[in-house]
């Protein structure tokens, strides 16, 4: 989950429909799933791509 956010963070995380083809998620769960493991610490990430994916995740789950 972490890998895919990371990929797709330069496009504002994933479109709907790659979420749910690649995870089976709404976007809502999605969102929150990995805001969560962002919180714990998830994957190694640089301080800024951590910083990006975590914006993301507010503004996404803002939207839905």
């Amino acid at each position: 989950m972490v890998e895919f956010a990371e990929r797709w963070y330069p496009f504002g995380g994933g479109s709907a429909e790659d979420i749910f083809v690649e995870f089976g998620l709404t976007v809502d769960a999605f969102f929150e799933r990995l805001s969560d493991a962002l919180d714990v610490g998830a994957g190694g990430l640089s301080p800024e791509v951590h910083e990006a994916l975590q914006r993301i995740c507010n503004q996404r789950l803002r939207s839905a």
